[in-house]
C-alpha cells in the first residue's frame, strides 16, 4: 500500500528560497489589498442608490467607514484576546498527542538526559563532599 502511495506522492525538491520567499512576501502583504477592496466596496454600498439605510444612520461617508473601523478593530481585539490563545493551545496539545511531534519527542528526550545528568552530578558533588570533610578530619 505504502508503495502505491509513493508512487502517487511526487517527490520534494531542493531548490532555493526564492520562489518560497515570494510566496511569504504576496501572502504578508495580500492585506493591504484587502483594505483597498474594502474601501472601494464601501463607496459603493454607502452611495447605492437602491439603498439609503446606511445613509440615513451615518449623514457622512467618514462617519461610516469609522464605525466599520470600530467594529473591525472590536473583531481584531476578540481575536486576539480570546480566539488566538484558543487556537494556539488547542494546536500545541494536538501536536503532543500519539507522539506526532518530533520536536515534543526530542524535548522529552533531552530532559530525561538532563534527569541523568543532574544525578550522576550530584551523586558526585556528594563523593566530593565527603572527601573534603575526611580531608578536613
Amino acid at each position: 500500500m505504502s508503495s502505491v502511495i509513493d508512487r502517487v506522492i511526487p517527490r520534494q525538491r531542493k531548490m532555493s528560497t526564492r520562489v518560497g520567499g515570494l510566496l511569504i512576501i504576496v501572502g504578508e502583504t495580500m492585506f493591504l489589498f484587502s483594505i483597498l477592496n474594502f474601501l472601494m466596496i464601501t463607496r459603493l454600498q454607502y452611495y447605492s442608490s437602491g439603498d439609503s439605510f446606511i445613509r440615513a444612520m451615518f449623514p457622512h461617508y467618514l462617519l461610516f467607514l469609522l464605525g466599520l473601523s470600530a467594529v473591525a478593530f472590536i473583531g481584531m481585539w476578540f481575536a486576539y484576546v480570546y480566539i488566538f490563545p484558543s487556537k494556539q493551545r488547542f494546536s500545541q496539545e494536538q501536536a503532543i498527542k500519539d507522539d506526532r511531534s518530533p520536536t515534543y519527542n526530542k524535548i522529552l528526550e533531552i530532559q530525561e538526559e538532563l534527569r541523568e545528568m543532574r544525578a550522576t552530578v550530584d551523586s558526585l558533588s556528594e563523593k566530593v563532599n565527603m572527601i573534603t570533610e575526611n580531608e578536613n578530619k
